[in-house]
């Protein structure tokens, strides 16, 4: 389950500990690119179990956090993992493949992302 982000979320998110891994798509309203994006994310969910926190946020509502990352263009998504180290990013949309790489290789529960086929 993917769940959405405001500004302050966000940046709580990236500066207070957690024990767990997490994915985050940043996206706009209007942005047809950025709903295929979480459309593939979320098939990407439902193959498996992962013990990886999905967000999303809107950058509509959210500049400071386009500022914090100078995001210029959309979708972007990105990995951090339990210990809040930023592991990936990737702009523009990208295949299944690619978003479930992402996650694997955060993900504690999966072993070596490498040791997998992922199509590209």
């Amino acid at each position: 389950m993917i769940h959405d982000l405001d500004e302050a979320a966000v940046l709580k998110r990236l500066h207070e500990p957690s024990p767990r891994a997490f994915f985050l798509l940043f996206y706009t309203t209007h942005c047809t690119q950025c709903k295929i994006a979480r459309a593939r994310i979320e098939r990407v969910i439902q193959k498996g179990t992962f013990e990886v926190d999905f967000f999303t946020c809107n950058l509509d509502v959210a500049p400071k956090v386009s500022e914090y990352f100078g995001i210029r263009s959309v979708p972007v998504c990105m990995t951090y993992n339990q210990k809040g180290e930023q592991q990936r990013v990737e702009y523009a949309l990208k295949s299944e493949a690619v978003y479930e790489s992402m996650v694997l290789g955060v993900n504690t529960q999966k072993g070596d992302p490498k040791s997998r086929l992922l199509g590209f």
